[in-house]
């Protein structure tokens, strides 16, 4: 039982002083030793419950997504107006909460190209329940005519999730301001959607 406290209390120093070095310096720049010296712990130390830095950042990024995720999945269904606002809403929506850890999510973004099978899959259990979300809004676009019926609603949602994920490193190589940023996604989603009109 000790062991497991202090196992618990090790990774939560690593995970506090890895959030804040990641914002600090930023990801590419903070090195595991500079992590373990902030988390007073081993190099080794750093790795007993994570699978590298990359493992790390997925964890941090991961555990606000999920309150965030929660939170437009109880939203989403009282959206009211056509497709494209209520695609606006939840990427606002998304910006608000996203966008003060900018460094930690284009970051995030980045490692995905080339982690592990592993963080993988808990990326893609993690973001099921906002697929789902944005599906269902989707769904609602075809049956009120405003997305033609034979179009693939997967493929649109990736379409959009790129397009999303993408203005993020746009924001933080340009300097974008949140309001630019969802004045840019004001201006893509209606380009992405014109290609899916009855």
């Amino acid at each position: 039982m000790l062991r497991k406290a202090k196992k618990e209390a090790t990774r939560t120093r690593v995970i506090e002083a890895s959030r804040a070095l990641f914002e600090e310096v930023g990801y590419q720049e903070t090195p595991v030793r500079a992590i373990a010296l902030r988390a007073a712990v081993s190099v080794g130390g750093v790795f007993t419950t994570f699978e590298g830095k990359a493992g790390i950042l997925a964890h941090i990024v991961s555990e606000h997504r999920a309150v965030l995720i929660d939170e437009i999945a109880a939203k989403a269904p009282t959206l009211t107006g056509r497709i494209e606002e209520k695609l606006k809403a939840v990427i606002a929506m998304a910006h608000r909460s996203e966008f003060p850890r900018l460094r930690t999510v284009t970051a995030y973004i980045g490692t995905s190209y080339g982690w592990s099978k592993a963080l993988e899959e808990e990326y893609r259990a993690l973001h099921r329940k906002l697929a789902e979300t944005i599906l269902a809004i989707l769904a609602d676009g075809v049956k009120s005519g405003e997305i033609a019926r034979d179009t693939d609603l997967e493929m649109l949602l990736e379409m959009i999730s790129s397009v999303y994920q993408r203005n993020y490193r746009t924001a933080l190589h340009a300097g974008l301001t949140i309001e630019q940023l969802d004045e840019r996604i004001a201006r893509q989603l209606p380009i992405l959607l014109n290609g899916v009109r009855p």
